[in-house]
């Protein structure tokens, strides 16, 4: 594991975009989804059948560069900060081109769920202690 994040590659796909030929905005939290569920099923090496033990309850996204049809991106993501009950995410999208160009710049928080009893929990230091040695930490 790098420190500087889980890598998803994501080819931007013609369905991806707008009218100006960009990735459309709502898209990038696709990405960003997509990213954090690879980033999770690797980390606690579960099934991609079995529920994570948390929920995405909120997330952002800052474009800095349009991608465009075609692109190849690849994001970057990592655990940034634990609470008692939830963490936070940063998610780094950039154009495998040369310069490694940011387009967008997401975030997301989760928070720890237990769905037998349907509530918050805390959040494991088990837990804790796999996403710091799978950072490298």
């Amino acid at each position: 594991m790098k420190k500087d994040g889980f890598q998803t590659t994501i080819e931007v796909k013609y369905r991806d975009t707008d009218s100006m030929g960009h990735v459309s905005s709502p898209v990038y939290y696709d990405y960003l989804q997509h990213a954090y569920l690879g980033y999770m099923f690797d980390v606690l090496q579960i099934p991609k059948t079995e529920k994570l033990p948390h929920i995405m309850v909120k997330t952002s996204c800052e474009y800095t560069q349009p991608a465009m049809y075609g692109d190849m991106l690849t994001v970057n993501s990592r655990v940034t900060r634990f609470g008692s009950k939830s963490f936070d995410m940063e998610h780094i999208m950039r154009r495998n081109d040369e310069a490694q160009t940011i387009v967008a710049k997401g975030a997301s928080t989760h928070v720890m769920f237990d769905y037998a009893s349907n509530s918050t929990t805390v959040v494991p230091e088990q837990f804790k202690q796999q996403v710091a040695a799978y950072q490298g930490e």
